[in-house]
C-alpha cells in the first residue's frame, strides 16, 4: 500500500451537539468526516456515495429508526465498514440485538472518554485495513492462479510456441510487479504452488528445500538479507521445470530424448528469466541459475566450479539433494540398497535419511561444496532437519496449525497459500466450503 490510506467516517446522531463534538475529536486524526442526523438520512448517504466508509458510528436512541435498525440495514449497503454503537444508557437488550442484527464491532457509552474513543476508532480503522487488504490479496491470488492455470494448459505445445506464450505471461507478470512489490512473499508462494500443481510428485519439495536452505544459511551466519534471498531461491529452484512438456514430468530421466535432456539443462535459465521480471529478485535469479552447477566444474549451465558458484546455489544444491532422497525417495547412486543389505531391516524414513547422508559425503568435492555438506550434516545431528507435515481431516484441524502446503478443494479451487496460520475464522470458512466443495485433507505443521 502506498502512503497513508484515506479513511471516511460516517457519524449518525440526531443531536447536533454530539455530532459536532465527535467531528472535532476525529478531525485530530485527519479523518474525512460525514454526518447524518438520523437513520434514514444516513442510509441515503450510504446509497448515494461511491466512497467506501471505513467506520460507521451510530447513536442508539434516534427518532424514527433506532441505531440497531440502522446498523442492520447499513451492513447490507456497506458490509466492510466497521460499526460502532453509541448508547447513553445500560440497555443490554439493545446491545445484544446490535451484535446479532447489526454485527457491531463494539459499543461505547455516553458520555465517552475522548482518549478511549480515539483508541477504539484507531483499532477499528486498523481492523478495516486488515479486512480490505486481505480481500485485495485474495483477489490478487485468484488472478494469479487463473493466469498460471492457463500457462499450464499451454505448456504441451511446441517449444517455440511455448516460449513465446511464456514471454507474454512474463510481460503480464511485469505489469503486476507494482502490486507484487508490496506482497513479495505472496507472489513467491503462488509460484511455488504452481510447480506443485504441475508436478504433484514435487508437492512440498520446494517448501522443505527452502526450510533446509534457510537453516544452513543461518548456521553459516550469512546476513539476513542473503538468508532471505537463498530461501526464496530454494522455494523457486524448480520453477524452470514449467517449461517441460508434461510427458517429461511423467517419465524417468533415462527415458528422455536428446532434445528433452537439452531442455532439462536449460530449466535453470528459464527459472532465472522468470524471476527477473519481479523487482528485487535479480540475485535470487542468479542463485536459481547456478543451483545445478557442480563443485568440480562439471555442472550446467555455465560449468562453474568451487568458489565461482554463488554460496546460495551451493546451499540449495545440498538441501535439494537431501530432500530428493529422504522425501521424494530418489536413490541416485544405490545407497538405499547398499544400506538395506548391510544394516538389515530399517524403517524407510531412517533408511532414506542414512542414504542421503552417504550420498552427500560421497559427492563432496564432486557435486557439492564439502564445507556446506559438513555443516549441514552436523546441523542434522545437532538440531534435526525440519518439522514434518502431517495429514489431517477437516474435522481435526484446530487453531494454531499452519498449512504445510497450499490448500485446494478436490474441485481444484485454490483456498489458502502454504504457511497460513489457521484461526477460528479460517477453520469456520474451510468447514463451510467443505460442505459443498469437498476438501480431502490438509497438510499441517504446528507452530
Amino acid at each position: 500500500m502506498h502512503g497513508k490510506p484515506h479513511h471516511v467516517i460516517l457519524l449518525v446522531d440526531d443531536e447536533e451537539s454530539i455530532a459536532k463534538a465527535l467531528q472535532r475529536l476525529f478531525r485530530r486524526e485527519h479523518y474525512d468526516i460525514r454526518a447524518a442526523h438520523g437513520g434514514e438520512e444516513a442510509l441515503r448517504v450510504l446509497q448515494d456515495t461511491d466512497t467506501p466508509f471505513s467506520l460507521i458510528v451510530s447513536d442508539q436512541r434516534m427518532p424514527g429508526m433506532s441505531g440497531v435498525e440502522f446498523l442492520e440495514r447499513a451492513k447490507i449497503l456497506s458490509p466492510l465498514s466497521i460499526r460502532i454503537l453509541l448508547t447513553g444508557y445500560s440497555d443490554v437488550n439493545a446491545i445484544v440485538d446490535a451484535v446479532n442484527r447489526g454485527q457491531i464491532h463494539r459499543y461505547m457509552t455516553k458520555p465517552w472518554n475522548d482518549e478511549e474513543m480515539l483508541l477504539v476508532v484507531r483499532q477499528s480503522i486498523e481492523q478495516y485495513e486488515l479486512v480490505t487488504e486481505n480481500l485485495r490479496l485474495q483477489e490478487l491470488t485468484r488472478r494469479q492462479n487463473d493466469e498460471l492455470t492457463e500457462l499450464n494448459r499451454t505448456l504441451e505445445k511446441k517449444v517455440e510456441e511455448r516460449s513465446r506464450e511464456i514471454l507474454i505471461k512474463n510481460e503480464e507478470l511485469t505489469r503486476l510487479n507494482r502490486d507484487l512489490e508490496a506482497n513479495l512473499y505472496n507472489a513467491v508462494k503462488a509460484f511455488s504452488s504452481l510447480v506443485e500443481r504441475y508436478s504433484p510428485a514435487l508437492a512440498g519439495h520446494g517448501r522443505r528445500v527452502a526450510h533446509l536452505s534457510r537453516e544452513i544459511a543461518k548456521a553459516m551466519q550469512l546476513p539476513e538479507k542473503e538468508v532471505v534471498q537463498i530461501e526464496i531461491a530454494a522455494l523457486l529452484h524448480d520453477f524452470g521445470k514449467l517449461s517441460f512438456p508434461q510427458k517429461m514430468m511423467d517419465c524417468r530421466k533415462d527415458q528422455w530424448t536428446a532434445e528433452e535432456r537439452r531442455l532439462y539443462q536449460q530449466h535453470p535459465l528459464f527459472g532465472q528469466e522468470t524471476v527477473h521480471f519481479i523487482s528485487r529478485l535479480d540475485h535470487v535469479g542468479l542463485l536459481i541459475r547456478s543451483h545445478h552447477e557442480r563443485y568440480d566444474g562439471q555442472g550446467f549451465p555455465d560449468r562453474l566450479s568451487e568458489e565461482e558458484i554463488p554460496v546460495g546455489s551451493r546451499i540449495v544444491a545440498v538441501a535439494d539433494a537431501y530432500d530428493r532422497i529422504t522425501n521424494l525417495r530418489i536413490d541416485p547412486d544405490g545407497s538405499v540398497k547398499s544400506i538395506r543389505l548391510s544394516e538389515g531391516r530399517l524403517l524407510d524414513e531412517e533408511l532414506y535419511r542414512k542414504a542421503a547422508a552417504v550420498h552427500l559425503r560421497r559427492e563432496s568435492f564432486l557435486s557439492f561444496d564439502p564445507d556446506v555438506v559438513k555443516l549441514f550434516l552436523n546441523l542434522l545431528r545437532d538440531r534435526g532437519t525440519y518439522r514434518e507435515d502431517r495429514k489431517v481431516s477437516v474435522q481435526d484441524i484446530v487453531p494454531g496449525m499452519v498449512l504445510a502446503r497450499p490448500l485446494y478443494s478436490t474441485g481444484g479451487r485454490f483456498l489458502l497459500p502454504a504457511e497460513t496460520v489457521l484461526t477460528e475464522n479460517f477453520i469456520r470458512k474451510i468447514r463451510s466450503i467443505h460442505e459443498t466443495d469437498f476438501i480431502d485433507a490438509l497438510y499441517v505443521i504446528r507452530k
